[in-house]
């Protein structure tokens, strides 16, 4: 009865360690983020070679010399014009009630 609860035990311990190596293998995620990192940069980028772009990295808007500096940057070019200025927000109507408020109780 032992030698054959042994060889019982024996079989699940093989199978568990054959289970266990074939899973331990290099994923297909694993092979496509290698390949994604090692792409080669375009190389160098001249002065004339064309105007400022505007292109997407991340999701925000950057403003590149031209497009060789978006390429070679990874961004995805939107516009073939300079990406626009963001508009300032405007104050709150309540901030200046509050500041004179503050100026006449010091006086006092």
């Amino acid at each position: 009865m032992k030698l054959r609860s042994i060889a019982y035990a024996a079989v699940v311990a093989i199978a568990a360690t054959a289970f266990t190596l074939a899973s331990a293998t290099t994923s297909e995620a694993k092979g496509k983020k290698k390949k994604e990192a090692a792409k080669p940069q375009q190389g160098i980028c001249m002065m004339a070679a064309g105007g400022p772009v505007c292109a997407t990295k991340g999701g925000m808007k950057f403003t590149y010399r031209n497009s060789c500096y978006a390429a070679n940057d990874g961004a995805k070019i939107a516009s073939a014009k300079a990406c626009p200025a963001p508009k300032a927000k405007k104050a709150k109507k309540g901030g200046k009630k509050a500041a004179k408020k503050a100026k006449g109780k010091k006086k006092m």
